[in-house]
């Protein structure tokens, strides 16, 4: 007797698991929310004006990569919000990637 199972693709897709479906939706959602306390603010707008996509976001401040990548010559500022500094994406992963996969697998699990 031959098992004859859909294609991978198929099983992905009723998943979510399919490039840009909806579990990598939640993953990006759930990465710009927890690095939001990582992102350096003084009055918000490096945290709000962003971009965000499927497998992406996109911080749209004319200032975003300079405090990204932590320059502070010219005219940005380098902010001292406790926590807060260069490469936050990188400070969440290492602070919370435990909490993000639990968060992430019971969104899979329970198909939120």
């Amino acid at each position: 007797m031959a098992v004859v199972m859909k294609p991978t693709s198929v099983i992905k897709a009723k998943l979510g698991l399919e490039t840009n479906g909806r579990v990598q939706s939640f993953f990006t959602s759930a990465c710009q929310k927890r690095m939001d306390k990582y992102v350096p603010k003084r009055e918000g707008n490096l945290r709000t004006i962003i971009d965000i996509q499927p497998d992406r976001i996109t911080y749209k401040s004319p200032y975003a990569h300079a405090q990204y990548v932590g320059e502070t010559k010219g005219p940005v500022k380098k902010y001292t919000t406790p926590g807060t500094g260069p490469y936050w994406d990188k400070r969440m992963k290492s602070v919370e990637m435990n909490e993000l996969v639990k968060e992430v697998q019971d969104f899979i699990n329970g198909g939120k």
